[in-house]
């Protein structure tokens, strides 16, 4: 009880600080020409210049909560209940990780920031991208799925956090809609760590959750301010670092190897509908990182759903989707079957809706 209120304390301390932070952000944004003008472009449908400085603020947020957290755990280790003892210890065990990510996660906040100002090239951005991934692939954190092969994890582990990051990057493409998916996912993650037992694991994801919910205040239909690319890019590495640090499979209490499959279930929405969006362009020989309106949101809003509704309702499929990952902590080798079934139902209607409905038609 003493870690779930520790983790509880981290969410609200971040959303307040997120929600705060972004309000001066708000005002501060057009000074340093933080600001997102529509252009006539075919994604933007904002009618008016709006602020896009929704980076700095979670990524502050974020930063303030964990750094702060870690000085009250030092400085009042005294104070602290006698099953808090080994928090110090916990602390000089994970600083090189902790270190590396925090440097991580604000390297790829200012390369968004950096295009947020000025647009860079595709080429650039994957480069920079490239870069964070690898010096945290290098030096921290990676994916293993049981492969022995130290080269091949570094290329899995690079991959898997720059698909994130863009993934999260393309899924930007209405008020509250990476948000929302970004603070469900760090919700489960937070679950999941903590039934896990994984302390510092799961702080990180309450200090994400908690940021990203402070952000959302601000960026609810219709949004006062944009995330951006700082921003996205900040919950992508957050959220591919996570997975990455998660122990989900425990040959003692999970029934199948099926847990090992719970990132791509509780992000799934964001990757699916990433994927989708890629072919979709290429399909029309179009270069696939430049956006427009063929995401699933756009897809149910020109069925008739309002945008906010939209936006609720795929957030709705992200949890439904996050809630299924769940269960295969545990479930025997029929249930994980009948989780993977009702989630491949899921991206069917996805795909059909997708594919099938036509461009621009409104009912």
């Amino acid at each position: 009880m003493s870690w779930l209120l520790t983790y509880a304390c981290a969410w609200i301390t971040a959303t307040v600080l997120a929600a705060v932070l972004t309000g001066f952000c708000r005002k501060l944004a057009p000074h340093f020409g933080l600001v997102d003008r529509p252009k006539n472009e075919a994604h933007k449908t904002h009618q008016e210049p709006t602020p896009v400085a929704g980076g700095i603020s979670m990524c502050l947020a974020w930063l303030l909560t964990l750094g702060g957290g870690i000085l009250i755990s030092i400085t009042a280790n005294k104070l602290l209940p006698a099953d808090f003892d080994f928090v110090v210890p916990g602390i000089r065990n994970i600083w090189k990780n902790l270190a590396l990510i925090t440097a991580g996660a604000t390297l790829i906040t200012l390369f968004g920031i950096m295009d947020d100002r000025k647009p860079m090239g595709a080429g650039k951005k994957f480069f920079l991208q490239f870069l964070v991934a690898a010096v945290t692939a290098t030096w921290g954190p990676r994916l293993t799925l049981g492969i022995s092969n130290q080269i091949l994890c570094w290329i899995i582990t690079v991959f898997w956090i720059m698909t994130v990051i863009n993934a999260l990057n393309f899924f930007d493409n209405m008020d509250g809609l990476a948000g929302g998916a970004a603070m469900i996912a760090a919700m489960y993650l937070l679950l999941i760590a903590s039934f896990r037992e994984q302390h510092f694991v799961a702080m990180l994801a309450a200090a994400t959750g908690g940021s990203t919910l402070g952000f959302l205040f601000h960026n609810r239909p219709p949004a006062k301010i944009f995330m951006g690319d700082g921003g996205s890019h900040f919950l992508g590495y957050c959220l591919a670092v996570i997975c990455i640090l998660t122990t989900f499979y425990l040959p003692g209490e999970s029934q199948t190897v099926t847990p090992v499959l719970i990132p791509l279930l509780v992000l799934g929405v964001p990757l699916f509908d990433a994927v989708m969006v890629v072919l979709i362009r290429l399909k029309n020989r179009q270069p696939f990182y430049v956006g427009d309106n063929r995401h699933i949101s756009h897809r149910f809003s020109k069925l008739g759903i309002s945008r906010p509704y939209a936006v609720l309702l795929v957030c709705l499929l992200c949890f439904s989707s996050g809630a299924g990952a769940v269960t295969l902590l545990w479930l025997p080798p029929a249930g994980a079957c009948v989780i993977f079934a009702q989630t491949g139902a899921m991206l069917a209607v996805i795909s059909i809706i997708q594919f099938i409905l036509p461009e621009g038609k409104q009912p």
